[in-house]
């Protein structure tokens, strides 16, 4: 595997956090390797649907194995490469069609429906979309050829996917006209994810290789990050109905995993997540104009004392060795830096930190 010599070895190191055996943190840093090719890669959604579509299926993998070639991979991180055609990917399954428009980064689907009664929320495994991403995880897998992990999909399910499909304003008012069919169609959604999931996860070669979500911890068995985008738009109480047991049906599948809560405006559900035994580990991320999240101690503390562990993607090499403050042992921490020889000194003098 690529700039990985030490693959078991880091393996079991994932295990062990996983598992509360490791004793420190978990510490993921990359950068461009030392005398290696400078890379231009662009990993838009956008490039890569438009890719798929024109039966185009190496150019980006190719342009990502350079990448991975020519970048240091240090401390317990590994070379990934997602296939992901982005978040409302979900909801393509389901008749929404992926748009993007080049020289963005993302896409999306346009809402199919006015009411949740006219949508069709089975699952078909023959629904062209998952079978062209099924076809490119397969491909992307055999490319890589064990010298990177795939990584298991964003897969905004549950609530996300309705939101997707009937956009959030609809799907706010059908809760309150129609929570009947709204739940018979999250019902359906939900009853998918198992499915998907395990024919990603065989497609993507994880079930030998083990498995990586677009969080930065490997492990032995099923892992996700799992989250619900759209809860932000709902009461607690309405939380509790649909998105608690939605989540809670999903991490039942998985072995790990992390959830995403994104933003504070969903921060009326904090405690209801919390409770959720199923999730190893929360990734907060504050929002757009919010401070970073070292300036949420509190929350993340909270977070630990709960039991779970906290997901650090936003510190500097000086704040992660400055640190005192979070239980060492319940922290990953990931971290890009400018050349290997930066990554090797803060990589030294992390590991003298917590010998």
């Amino acid at each position: 595997m690529y700039g990985v010599d030490n693959l078991i070895e880091r393996q079991n190191i994932c295990e062990k956090f996983w598992n509360n055996q490791l004793g420190r943190p978990l510490v993921c840093v990359t950068a461009p390797k030392a005398g290696g090719e400078c890379i231009q890669y662009d990993s838009s959604y956008v490039r890569r649907v438009r890719e798929i579509r024109n039966k185009d299926f190496y150019s980006m993998l190719k342009d990502f194995d350079r990448l991975a070639q020519n970048t240091f991979y240090g401390g317990e991180s590994f070379p990934v490469y997602t296939c992901d055609f982005a978040p409302d990917q979900y909801a393509s399954f389901f008749g929404g069609k992926i748009e993007g428009q080049e020289g963005q980064y993302t896409t999306w689907v346009h809402k199919i429906a006015e009411t949740a009664s006219q949508l069709d929320c089975r699952f078909h495994s023959d629904a062209p979309s998952f079978v062209a991403l099924l076809d490119y995880i397969s491909k992307a897998a055999e490319f890589a050829n064990g010298n990177f992990l795939i990584n298991m999909l964003d897969l905004h399910s549950n609530l996300d996917t309705l939101s997707a499909l009937l956009g959030p304003e609809n799907l706010c008012i059908e809760l309150l006209d129609d929570p009947d069919v709204v739940e018979n169609k999250l019902r359906e959604i939900n009853n998918s994810y198992a499915a998907v999931y395990d024919a990603v996860y065989r497609a993507g070669k994880m079930d030998r290789l083990g498995s990586i979500g677009w969080h930065p911890v490997w492990a032995k068995g099923k892992t996700a990050v799992v989250q619900c985008d759209f809860s932000c738009m709902i009461s607690p109480e309405m939380a509790r109905k649909y998105v608690i047991p939605s989540v809670e049906m999903e991490v039942s599948h998985l072995d790990h995993c992390v959830y995403h809560y994104d933003g504070k405006q969903a921060l009326g559900h904090f405690e209801d997540i919390l409770a959720i035994s199923g999730i190893d580990c929360v990734q907060w991320v504050p929002g757009d104009g919010e401070k970073r999240t070292l300036f949420w101690m509190d929350l993340l503390q909270r977070i630990q004392t709960s039991g779970k562990k906290v997901w650090i993607y936003d510190w500097t090499a000086e704040e992660i060795l400055a640190d005192r403050q979070l239980i060492p042992e319940q922290t990953v921490f990931s971290l890009s830096l400018p050349s290997e020889d930066e990554a090797k000194r803060f990589l030294e003098a992390f590991f003298k930190k917590y010998r």
